[in-house]
């Protein structure tokens, strides 16, 4: 399955956030995946991540889709909980992705990002544990 942004809210995203990158992309594909598995926009997020760039850039994508709602903490990869009426749902991108983009040449983040676009959610993810609250 392939989470399929939409041109506008890619357009909203890169005005937000100021440039297209792969961190951008994996923010807005976790919080269009956990909207469509949780069947409503999320209600919050909690992003654990390095707290630098380029790995902050996700929040940018996830602001785009569920608004300022979102908290970070620190950790050495990325992932993020949603939660939404009682429920929560988890994603940890893949770490040799998250190395990969963090470590890739600035040349290259647009390329990168069009790669994550084009990308199977379950080659981006290695976990999806939907959680009660």
């Amino acid at each position: 399955m392939s989470t399929i942004i939409s041109r506008e809210l890619l357009e909203k995203a890169v005005r937000l956030h100021g440039h297209l990158g792969p961190f951008l992309v994996l923010g807005l594909k976790m919080s269009l995946l956990a909207k469509k598995i949780l069947g409503r926009k999320p209600s919050g997020c909690e992003i654990a991540t390095i707290s630098s760039k380029p790995y902050l850039c996700a929040v940018d994508g996830i602001k785009a889709v569920i608004g300022n709602a979102v908290t970070v903490k620190e950790d050495d990869g990325l992932s993020a909980k949603f939660s939404a009426e009682g429920k929560e749902i988890v994603f940890r991108v893949k770490r040799d992705l998250v190395k990969k983009y963090a470590e890739g040449p600035w040349e290259k983040c647009e390329e990168y990002a069009h790669e994550v676009m084009k990308s199977e959610d379950e080659g981006l993810f290695e976990s999806l544990k939907i959680l009660p609250v």
